[in-house]
């Protein structure tokens, strides 16, 4: 596997890139997380050319612009991959729910969708990790940033990292990059609430011809598991793997597990024409362009 490099790939996003002989692979990382998360993964996926991106507000990309919503930055990803040539999207947590938004919004432009662990706009969701989320908000407010919140972000329930706790050296790693996050996001009023609250129905998820794989842990939160399932229902093409004695973070987890998954999953799925993609990306944007959300 070739050295990464760190790409300005536009609209304030920042993404690690790694040359592979095989397809690009568009990888997006969970809530308070960076690409670095994937370090281990792509070692294990080396043929694979890898594009690890930074969310807005995470890693090394721009602060979240106020107001962003989960449509308007799927589309701008998706439009970001498309460009790069990227065959196939993977997605853990949250960057499950972003990463099916973007195959919402450009269903026709992937070979594949991977999603570990997603959350799903509209779906379950765990009340642990809602009543979290407003205390890190609360907190924030009165402390500012600093380490207490990741030892809050990072403490059980929900139970978002206790799978990786029985790992030592991805904990360390994680919580190392969980420190870094700057939290700039809980300063507003309403946090990342317009990135989850958008509501992700059957009929977009059946319009996607991606290949789905969902990957969910038997140790993983309940609402996981039904978002998982319900995913599944919905998409055309779509399996659920459940991993055994495996929690939240199942894709890092169990990453000599999940690679040869991924691998086989890549070179199964259907190729595209990126040139038709392409235009069919522009074609949405257009038509989309001074409208509402659509349905």
């Amino acid at each position: 596997m070739t050295s990464a490099s760190r790409v300005d790939v536009g609209d304030g996003m920042v993404a690690t890139v790694i040359a592979g002989s095989a397809d690009r692979v568009l990888w997006i990382h969970g809530y308070a997380l960076d690409s670095r998360i994937w370090t281990e993964l792509w070692a294990k996926l080396p043929a694979w050319s890898h594009v690890g991106l930074d969310l807005p507000g995470h890693g090394a990309s721009a602060p979240m612009r106020a107001g962003l919503d989960i449509v308007t930055l799927a589309r701008q990803i998706g439009r970001l991959a498309i460009e790069a040539n990227v065959r196939h999207l993977v997605g853990l947590s949250f960057g499950g729910m972003m990463a099916l938004q973007v195959a919402i919004e450009y269903p026709s432009a992937f070979a594949s969708l991977v999603l570990g662990a997603p959350g799903l706009g509209g779906g379950p969701h765990d009340r642990h990790a809602q009543a979290r989320n407003l205390e890190l908000s609360r907190v924030y407010r009165s402390r500012g940033p600093g380490p207490w919140l990741t030892e809050l972000w990072m403490k059980s329930p929900p139970d978002i990292f206790t799978g990786a706790s029985a790992y030592p050296e991805l904990w360390r790693r994680l919580r190392g990059i969980v420190d870094e996050h700057t939290w700039a996001e809980l300063g507003g009023a309403i946090g990342m609430h317009p990135l989850t609250r958008h509501q992700q129905t059957p009929e977009q998820m059946r319009s996607i011809a991606a290949a789905g794989l969902v990957i969910v842990g038997d140790d993983d939160m309940d609402a996981f598991k039904r978002c998982a399932e319900l995913i599944r229902r919905s998409l055309r093409s779509c399996r659920c793997v459940r991993l055994p004695a495996t929690g939240h973070l199942g894709l890092l987890e169990r990453s000599a597990a999940v690679a040869p998954m991924l691998d086989t999953h890549f070179r199964t799925a259907r190729p595209v024409t990126n040139a038709a993609a392409l235009a069919e990306a522009w074609a949405m944007t257009s038509r989309r362009n001074g409208h509402g959300r659509q349905g």
